[in-house]
């Protein structure tokens, strides 16, 4: 029987590359080489003879004049997944801090221009870079998008609120508008291989797992809506806050009622709400205190990076932790 993530990766592929053979309409803004159009329109194929990419994004369809060389990507998982197909983009929004982006990205990466705040994007600044294409977040950049389209075409996806399984389909879009196919779907066939490989040196998964970034004045969980907390959900583990949304903020009650076998705590600063809460007896309540199966892990790697690589180093740390 195929695994879960076997039939997760096949529908992800099937929907992004199903859905870029959808027609776009003619390009109506003469300053921005690309237009979003409504998702509905006739079937034609993705890579036009003249050079054109069709490509569907979050918002509907875009047509890339041609394949795109400068492009700049307005969060982390974006620059995780172009690195991850060889791409180099051009400018990176790092919030204006390099150390917040993995080690394993850095390495991949070549000279990059910081275009500062992944939530207030510099027009001025990215506008002076002549990119391309623009990758943007659906969620932080939407107020931003009439602008940014005046400077290139612009695609747009589900990152922040996305989880695992939208990762995927990111992959394919992404590798879509920057002509790597072929590399998309060798790069996530690897990807696959790996996590399978990896699952075998797990042990047990059916217990409650939650992931949480820790700040000096809150505690938020990551659900399994999240990205973080549903590739843990899809290797078997159980999400204890059962929260619709992706990263409710809990109180330190809530979290004894939730009574996480295991923790994995990712730090903003050194000192947290965590080091508060430890002085609580009610702390101690909690099974993965009590058992001492509460790890720090790294804020870039597990919530900041949302792609492959990302997926991969958090996979290695969990295999270090709860390996068999």
């Amino acid at each position: 029987m195929k695994s879960l993530f076997t039939r997760i990766s096949l529908i992800a592929l099937i929907s992004v590359f199903a859905l870029s053979l959808a027609a776009c309409g003619k390009t109506t803004n003469t300053e921005s080489a690309a237009t979003t159009t409504p998702a509905a329109a006739s079937p034609t194929p993705a890579a036009k003879a003249d050079g054109k990419i069709t490509v569907q994004d979050a918002v509907g369809t875009v047509e890339l004049p041609k394949k795109p060389e400068r492009i700049v990507a307005m969060e982390f998982g974006f620059t995780d997944i172009l690195v991850s197909l060889g791409v180099q983009p051009i400018g990176v929004a790092d919030d204006s801090s390099p150390d917040l982006l993995m080690d394993s990205v850095k390495a991949l990466l070549k000279t990059y221009t910081s275009v500062g705040s992944r939530y207030e994007p510099n027009i001025e600044l990215i506008s002076s870079l002549k990119p391309d294409l623009i990758i943007v977040d659906i969620n932080k950049h939407k107020a931003a998008i009439p602008q940014l389209k005046g400077i290139a075409p612009v695609l747009v996806l589900d990152d922040f609120q996305a989880d695992y399984n939208q990762m995927l389909k990111n992959v394919g879009i992404i590798a879509q508008a920057v002509g790597k196919v072929e590399e998309g779907k060798k790069r996530l066939a690897e990807h696959e291989t790996k996590v399978e490989a990896m699952k075998k040196k797990l042990a047990a998964a059916n217990i409650s797992v939650l992931p949480a970034v820790v700040n000096p004045k809150g505690f938020f969980a990551h659900s399994d809506h999240a990205y973080s907390g549903s590739f843990l959900a899809m290797l078997g583990y159980n999400d204890p806050v059962k929260n619709a949304t992706a990263y409710p903020q809990i109180t330190l009650e809530q979290l004894v009622e939730a009574n996480p076998k295991v923790l994995f705590v990712m730090p903003t600063e050194k000192v947290t709400i965590v080091q508060e809460w430890e002085k609580n007896p009610l702390w101690q309540k909690i099974d993965a205190v009590a058992n001492k199966k509460v790890f720090t892990v790294e804020r870039r790697d597990w919530s900041l990076s949302r792609g492959m690589i990302g997926s991969e180093k958090i996979l290695d740390d969990i295999v270090k932790n709860l390996g068999q």
